[in-house]
């Protein structure tokens, strides 16, 4: 299990269950280069004069990541976005 970054710990959109499921990774991910991902850039370019709102949207979209069962999907979103 990881220590989660604060961004994360203290989301009010992941839920407890989103976290545990993000600290049981046995290494905190970094950034994957190589990583797109078409849903995050349409975020960042909608939201991207107000980071509040993309910050809450970003999180919403891990959200749906991790009930799809997608970990690493979702760590690669919230990594980019930081």
């Amino acid at each position: 299990m990881v220590e989660l970054p604060a961004h994360i710990t203290y989301s009010t959109i992941l839920t407890d269950e989103d976290k545990n499921k993000l600290s049981a990774v046995m290494e905190l991910p970094t950034v994957a280069p190589s990583f797109y991902d078409s849903q995050l850039k349409s975020i960042f370019q909608y939201y991207s004069l107000t980071p509040d709102e993309m910050d809450t949207e970003v999180h919403k979209y891990a959200s749906k990541l991790l009930a799809e069962g997608k970990v690493n999907e979702a760590w690669q979103v919230l990594l980019t976005s930081e």
